[in-house]
C-alpha cells in the first residue's frame, strides 16, 4: 500500500512544497504534513489529490517485491497513468491534453463572447451527429462532427456566462464521445483513446453526471477490446462510485462490466454484475434520462440487447437468446451495429443448440444485412460466426459466409 512516507518523497521529488499542495489540493497543511508523518491514514481521496496535483501516478511509489527501481515496465507506467487520468478527469479536477494538441490547425476566429446562439449550434451538431446512422454514413458524419468539435473547442476558451459554459462543456463533451466511439468501431482504438479522454474531460466540467459515467462505459469498452479487460471493470467502478447517476445508466454500466469480467475470466463476478443491472432496471426512471440516452441508453431494446452480449459472453445461452430475442423485437432500425451483434449472436445460439435451420437462416441474414456496413466489431463478430459454423461442421456456411464478408466494406 502507498505510504505517507511515499507521497513526501514523491512530493519532494518533484519540488512541490507542502504549502503549495495545501493550495492546490484545499487541504489543510496540517492534515497533510500529518498524513506524510504516518499520524494520518492515506485514503484514496487522498492518492487522487496527490496523483492530480503532482501529474504523476502516485501507484509507481508503492513498494514492490523487488529493489530494483526499473521493476515495472514502461506498459505497467502508462497503464497506472491512464487510469489516473481517466480518474481525475472523472471528477472534473485537471484538464488531460491541450486542447490544441487534438485540433491543431484550426485557425477560425470565435467570437470574443460566447452568447446562446454558439452553445445552442453546437448543440444542434450534436443531435444532428446523434441521428445519422453511422454504420452506413459514418466518414460523412464523422467530417461533421470533426469540424464542429473544432468550433465548440475554440468557443470554450472565450468568455460566457457560467450556465452556458456548463452546456458548451456536456455538449462537446458528447460530441466527443461520438465521434471517439465511431472513431473505435471504424478500428482506430489508440486515436479513441485520445478523443474519449477528452469528452470525459469535458463533460466532468458539466453537470450531467450520466455523460461522463457513460463516457466512462466506453472508455472501459475500449481497453478491454485491447486486451485489458480488468482495467476496463476498474473503469466501471470508479464510474458506479457516482451514486447520481440514474438507475438506467447504473444499469448500463452493469451490463458492460458483466462483459468485461467475461472478457476477465471472472464468472462469477460477471453473473453478480447482471444481477444488479436487472435490480437497476426494477427501480428504473427512464422520463428523468438525458436527451442523449434517449438516442442510446434508454431507447428501445438497448438494456436488453447490452444484458444478451453479457449473458452470451458469461456462458448462460438460455437467458442470452431470450435478452437477445426481446433487443430485437424493439430495437430501433436505426440500430445497425447494435441489431446486428445481436443477430450474430442468435445464430450461434442457434447452431450451438442443434436448431441448424434457424441458425443459418439468421447468419445469412447477418451476412446480408452487414453489407455495406464500415465497423471493426461486426468483422469481429462474423468472423466469430465462421469459426462456430466451422466448429459444427457447417463448412458450406462458413465458406459462403467469407465470401460475404469479403465482398463487403465489413
Amino acid at each position: 500500500m502507498t505510504t505517507g512516507q511515499d507521497l513526501r518523497a514523491l512530493r519532494e521529488a518533484r519540488g512541490v512544497s507542502l504549502d503549495d499542495l495545501a493550495r492546490e489540493t484545499r487541504m489543510s497543511k496540517g492534515h497533510l504534513s500529518r498524513v506524510e508523518r504516518g499520524q494520518r491514514p492515506v485514503t484514496p481521496a487522498l492518492v487522487r489529490a496527490y496523483e492530480i496535483t503532482l501529474g504523476v501516478p502516485v501507484a509507481a511509489t508503492s513498494a514492490t517485491n523487488s529493489d530494483d527501481p526499473d521493476a515495472d515496465t514502461f506498459e505497467d507506467v502508462k497503464r497506472r497513468s491512464l487510469l489516473s487520468s481517466i480518474a481525475a478527469a472523472s471528477v472534473g479536477a485537471a484538464a488531460l491534453e491541450p486542447l490544441a494538441r487534438l485540433f491543431d490547425g484550426f485557425t477560425e476566429s470565435p467570437p470574443a463572447y460566447v452568447g446562446l446562439t454558439e452553445v445552442e449550434a453546437v448543440e444542434r451538431a450534436t443531435d444532428l451527429y446523434m441521428s445519422v446512422d453511422l454504420a452506413r454514413h459514418g466518414a460523412m458524419a464523422a467530417a461533421m462532427a470533426r469540424g464542429a468539435l473544432r468550433w465548440a473547442v475554440s468557443l470554450t476558451e472565450r468568455r460566457m456566462a457560467p450556465d452556458l459554459r456548463e452546456r458548451l462543456f456536456s455538449a462537446t463533451g458528447l460530441l466527443a464521445d461520438r465521434l471517439g466511439w465511431a472513431t473505435f468501431d471504424a478500428g482506430t482504438p489508440p486515436r479513441a483513446m485520445q478523443l474519449l479522454t477528452f469528452a470525459l474531460d469535458s463533460a466532468a466540467r458539466g453537470p450531467d453526471r450520466d455523460l461522463r459515467a457513460h463516457i466512462m462505459l466506453d472508455l472501459s469498452t475500449v481497453l478491454t477490446d485491447m486486451g485489458r479487460p480488468s482495467d476496463g471493470v476498474e473503469i466501471l467502478r470508479m464510474a458506479l462510485g457516482d451514486e447520481r447517476i440514474s438507475s438506467a445508466e447504473q444499469a448500463n454500466l452493469h451490463a458492460v462490466a458483466a462483459r468485461h469480467c467475461a472478457a476477465a475470466g471472472d464468472r462469477a463476478a460477471g453473473l453478480r454484475h447482471v444481477e444488479r443491472a436487472e435490480a437497476a432496471l426494477s427501480r428504473g426512471t427512464p422520463a428523468l434520462a438525458p436527451a442523449w440516452a434517449r438516442h442510446i441508453t434508454v431507447s428501445p431494446g438497448h438494456h436488453d440487447s447490452a444484458l444478451g452480449l453479457a449473458l452470451f459472453a458469461l456462458g448462460e445461452d438460455d437467458r442470452a437468446r431470450e435478452r437477445l430475442t426481446a433487443a430485437m423485437s424493439t430495437l430501433d432500425p436505426e440500430r445497425t451495429r447494435t441489431g446486428l451483434r445481436c443477430l450474430t449472436r442468435l445464430a450461434i445460439l442457434d447452431i450451438r443448440a442443434g436448431n441448424y435451420d434457424e441458425g443459418e437462416a439468421k447468419a445469412r441474414r447477418a451476412a446480408a444485412e452487414a453489407s455495406g456496413v464500415t465497423s471493426a466489431r461486426i468483422s469481429a463478430d462474423l468472423r466469430m460466426l465462421v469459426r462456430t459454423a466451422e466448429q459444427y461442421g457447417k463448412h458450406d456456411l462458413a465458406a459462403e459466409l467469407t465470401s460475404a464478408s469479403s465482398a463487403s466494406r465489413v
